[in-house]
């Protein structure tokens, strides 16, 4: 009979660890990395996250890290990378005459990229980095030189529009998931 009584007890204090190993990984994944979603829909997003854990102790992430992750691709089920195949993050460096610029150097494949392939790389590169520090604009080259056919060269992650607010204005008018 004793033991019965302890059950609900112990059942809670299981649930509530449980819940704080939870709220550590969580807490271990401050950063994440910008990849493209599987589903897009048509007023859906076209980009989503996966967590980025900071190896060992460290307290922020080195932009070159973010960048491997980034390359190496996506982790998560549901998730693609932007990137051609075989692409490569080859370099990084604070702009010493702009401070909070960073500029980035990918390999030739990122050349490639044209478009809305460029504008989701690219954004996705500028989303992850915006993360750091210290980091307001980014500057990518591949192999060195600027796609001529981007409007501009600096991008901040103020620029990216990642949710299409004119569709939850008919959506809301519709009675839809995103009215209130």
């Amino acid at each position: 009979m004793r033991y019965r009584r302890l059950i609900l007890p112990l059942l809670v204090l299981l649930a509530l660890c449980c819940a704080c190993a939870g709220q550590e990984t969580a807490l271990q994944a401050d950063y994440v990395l910008y990849f493209l979603t599987d589903e897009q829909t048509a007023h859906g997003s076209a980009l989503s996250t996966e967590p980025y854990a900071l190896p060992g102790e460290e307290a922020a992430p080195d932009p070159g890290a973010l960048l491997e992750a980034l390359t190496a691709g996506p982790q998560t089920e549901g998730l693609r990378s932007p990137f051609p195949t075989r692409t490569a993050f080859q370099w990084w460096e604070w702009d010493p005459e702009r401070p909070g610029h960073l500029r980035v150097g990918m390999s030739e494949q990122y050349g490639g990229l044209t478009d809305i392939s460029l504008t989701l790389a690219d954004y996705c590169i500028v989303l992850t980095l915006s993360q750091v520090e210290g980091v307001e604009s980014v500057e990518i080259t591949a192999q060195g030189h600027w796609a001529s056919y981007r409007s501009h060269q600096q991008m901040a992650a103020g620029e990216a529009v990642l949710r299409d607010e004119l569709a939850d204005v008919g959506s809301a008018a519709l009675g839809g998931p995103h009215s209130g």
